[in-house]
């Protein structure tokens, strides 16, 4: 039987090269999310995002789950009143530590937790019935990662992935003038699943600036400074100029690309 068009393309080095090409935005390393751990604590646990999430998920026969790059628990410690037992791991450990905080705030004792870095072996890990990998996937080899949620799970795994070019909005870049090669979106996810001979679904999550409220000028720099790794004194001051433009207009400035795509399957 001859094979398909489809089959002879490789949707993971497609993915290498994209995310190659696209790498003046770094993957964060621990230290960076060390550093964020408490900040983020701030907001991340509630929101439109989260609560459809936890709509699309389904935990009606499972036991155990496991929040993989799980932050400060936004999932594992929602999630984890629902089942028997909840794992987590992340590979920062202050994001760790902040979890057990909210953990024991919240009288959360069924948790498990590891430092883990998801591109490397997630030993110890044991297999759970839902896995769940929530914005956490800005990783090299995708594909190696993608197989690893598979075995991971015993019944089902859901996935957020970026949906579009870039962490930031288009407002915004073109606003700084910054030119990016885009990087890669759930698309390649999707066909390289496809490729392992998973049949995925795919819902999408559009909070826009749910949960976006920058206090200070300063806050807003600092967010985009995070996410681009950096900006240029030109792109800065266009940056200043542009949030007190839509401050005094009474508008919410443009921000992150908040659309994602949530990628699932069933075992």
């Amino acid at each position: 039987m001859n094979s398909s068009n489809i089959e002879a393309i490789d949707f993971s080095l497609l993915y290498t090269l994209q995310k190659r090409a696209s790498s003046a935005n770094r993957r964060k390393n621990p230290e960076d999310w060390d550093k964020k751990a408490w900040e983020m604590n701030v907001n991340i646990h509630e929101g439109y995002y989260n609560d459809k999430m936890e709509e699309k998920i389904d935990l009606s026969d499972a036991e155990t789950i496991l929040d993989v790059g799980c932050g400060p628990g936004t999932f594992a410690l929602r999630f984890a009143p629902k089942v028997k037992h909840a794992y987590a791991f992340d590979f920062s450990p202050k994001m760790l530590e902040v979890l057990h905080h909210n953990a024991s705030e919240r009288g959360v004792e069924n948790l498990t937790s590891f430092c883990i870095d998801l591109e490397k072996e997630w030993r110890g890990v044991p297999l759970c019935d839902v896995v769940i990998a929530s914005r956490c996937l800005e990783v090299d080899n995708i594909a190696s990662v993608l197989q690893k949620l598979h075995h991971q799970a015993k019944k089902r795994v859901y996935l957020t992935f970026k949906e579009g070019r870039s962490f930031l909005s288009d407002e915004i870049l073109e606003v700084m003038g910054r030119e990016i090669i885009p990087k890669p979106d759930y698309i390649y996810l999707l066909n390289i699943l496809y490729g392992m001979g998973i049949r995925a679904k795919v819902d999408f999550i559009d909070p826009g600036n749910d949960g976006y409220k920058m206090a200070t000028l300063e806050e807003y720099i600092y967010s985009l400074t995070w996410a681009q790794d950096g900006l240029s004194p030109e792109e800065e001051a266009r940056a200043r100029a542009y949030y007190l433009e839509c401050q005094a207009q009474g508008k919410t400035p443009a921000h992150r690309n908040n659309r994602w795509a949530l990628i699932s399957w069933e075992k």
